[in-house]
């Protein structure tokens, strides 16, 4: 089936901890995506903007790029392809939108894109540039279409609070198994549960309770994937006792089960 092959990918990475500033002309249409920590983006001679938090831009061919970290590092990732028939109908259509002077698109599912982002990248690691799985072109259209999604209001949140709810998400994301409890966190800030949540979820996308699962079974799918340890022991290791809900929880995130997982994608028997 060849109805896929007329866009090339060449290139395709995810720097959670990236601290590399970027000057270049790009030979590519890439989808550049900053998910956690503070960066600027300059085109050309023209207005440098800076932003914090989960933001995406197109870099492309014609035009010098210079960007990265505010911050002392930033999760960046990004998707390159080639030009091709299919690209040009991605910017003829305005999917693939090519705005120089507002190039900023603030990402209103910041975790939603970052998944499938991960998953794209997944599926292109193991296929040659020239015959992408069909599964990756689809999912890149279908981030495409992300970009045009509505953009919420931003409440009023102080610079502080900004920093504090950036930082606990990069902290859950990366202690998931950690017994949280985010009441706590909430009395520690002073805050009520409901404004916690609120602010929490204009942060990430989502509430707490939703992130911290998120980022459970996230790292399950890791695991499963990079080991061959029993499902019940990876459950544990992610905070999870209860075997039989970690395989329920997997299942909403995932719509298969832990095992059958690692099946599909590692072709290891059950």
């Amino acid at each position: 089936m060849n109805y896929f092959n007329d866009i090339h990918f060449n290139i395709h990475q995810s720097f959670p901890e990236s601290r590399g500033r970027i000057q270049h002309e790009p030979i590519y249409y890439s989808v550049q995506y900053n998910h956690a920590g503070r960066f600027y983006l300059k085109i050309g001679d023209g207005e440098r903007f800076e932003a914090e938090g989960a933001w995406a831009f197109i870099t492309h061919p014609g035009a010098v790029f210079h960007y990265g970290p505010l911050s002392p590092t930033r999760h960046h990732n990004f998707i390159g392809c080639s030009h091709g028939p299919r690209i040009a109908r991605y910017i003829e259509s305005g999917l693939m939108p090519i705005r120089d002077d507002a190039p900023l698109i603030r990402i209103a599912d910041p975790e939603r894109f970052l998944e499938l982002m991960l998953r794209i990248i997944s599926l292109l690691d193991n296929a040659t540039p020239s015959s992408p799985p069909p599964r990756a072109v689809l999912g890149f259209e279908e981030l495409l279409l992300m970009l045009h999604e509505h953009t919420p209001a931003k409440p009023p949140v102080p610079a502080f609070q900004r920093e504090y709810f950036a930082a606990l998400a990069e902290t859950v994301r990366r202690h998931p198994e950690r017994q949280w409890d985010f009441a706590k966190c909430a009395g520690e800030r002073h805050l009520s549960p409901a404004h916690f949540r609120r602010l929490f979820k204009f942060m990430t996308g989502m509430p707490p309770r939703h992130f911290l699962i998120l980022c459970r079974m996230r790292r399950a799918a890791e695991l499963l994937l990079s080991t061959g340890r029993p499902s019940g022991e990876i459950a544990r290791e992610i905070g999870i006792d209860n075997e039989f809900y970690f395989s329920r929880l997997f299942k909403s995130v995932y719509q298969i089960a832990p095992l059958e997982y690692r099946r599909e994608y590692t072709g290891v028997p059950r």
